[in-house]
C-alpha cells in the first residue's frame, strides 16, 4: 500500500451519514490518508473552493438538499481536473445513465477496502 501512501495527501468523503464516513476513514487511516467529512453537497462545494490540497473525493449520491449529481457538476466547474468518484448504490442501477455523469468512476456499497484503495490509486497515478 506504498503507493497510496506517496500519491494521496487529502480526500473529501461526501455523504449525509456519518458512518459511512467514519467507515472509509478508518479504511483510509490505516494507509497514512488524510479524510475529511462533508456531510452535504453544500459543504462540499465550499471545502472544495477553499481547500487546494484535495486528492480526490468520495461522492454519496443520494443526499439531502443537493444531491451528487448537482455537486460534482458543480465541482467539476471548479475545479475540472479534481477527481471524483461516486460511491452509492444509486448510480450502479439500470435507471442511473453513466454515460452522461460526470463521475470519474464508481464505487458500489458497501465500501470493499481493497477495491477502494485500488481505485484510489489508479486514478491518482494519472
Amino acid at each position: 500500500m506504498e503507493g497510496l501512501m506517496s500519491a494521496i495527501n487529502h480526500i473529501l468523503v461526501v455523504d449525509d451519514l456519518k458512518v459511512n464516513f467514519l467507515l472509509i476513514k478508518a479504511m483510509l487511516f490505516r494507509n497514512g490518508v488524510l479524510v475529511s467529512w462533508a456531510e452535504n453537497g453544500y459543504d462540499a462545494i465550499d471545502i472544495v473552493k477553499n481547500d487546494l490540497n484535495l486528492s480526490a473525493v468520495l461522492m454519496d449520491y443520494n443526499m439531502p438538499g443537493i444531491d451528487g449529481l448537482e455537486t460534482t457538476l458543480i465541482i467539476k466547474k471548479i475545479r475540472p481536473d479534481l477527481k471524483v468518484i461516486s460511491h452509492s448504490t444509486y448510480t450502479d442501477t439500470p435507471s442511473f445513465d453513466r454515460s452522461n455523469a460526470p463521475f470519474d468512476d464508481y464505487l458500489s456499497k458497501p465500501i470493499d477496502c481493497n477495491q477502494l484503495i485500488s481505485l484510489l490509486e489508479k486514478h491518482l497515478k494519472q
